[in-house]
């Protein structure tokens, strides 16, 4: 008896599952015009999907990012899991003279993963 209950211990021990978090992470590009008003652009899907692009549903963000005003963007953003990591406005020229400049917004999300451990 007290090997039967060892060997079936055993077998079940042999496959466990755990969990792994993977990081996703999207970058919303944003022009501002003259009057100081922010636009987003749609976020494009990779033409290769890696494993935790694949896990993102850029349908789902595009629709969101549709909304145009970045605050509701970013409180809709952070309702579905995403976290806005940080904000960078990057001048479009070199030479410091008066251009459209652009915003970076990026957000990140946890997933995760069950995994079969042998």
């Amino acid at each position: 008896m007290k090997k039967i209950l060892l060997i079936t211990f055993s077998l079940l021990t042999l496959y466990s599952f755990s969990q792994k978090t993977v990081t996703a992470y999207i970058e919303a590009r944003a022009s501002i015009d003259i009057l100081g008003n922010i636009y987003l652009n749609n976020i494009l899907e990779p033409k290769k999907l890696s494993r935790v692009d694949s896990l993102i549903n850029y349908s789902q963000v595009n629709q969101i990012i549709n909304l145009r005003e970045p605050i509701k963007i970013i409180n809709k953003l952070s309702e579905n899991g995403w976290t806005l990591v940080t904000v960078t406005n990057i001048l479009s020229d070199k030479e410091g003279r008066p251009n459209s400049s652009i915003i970076l917004y990026y957000f990140k999300k946890n997933f995760e993963l069950l995994q079969k451990n042998d």
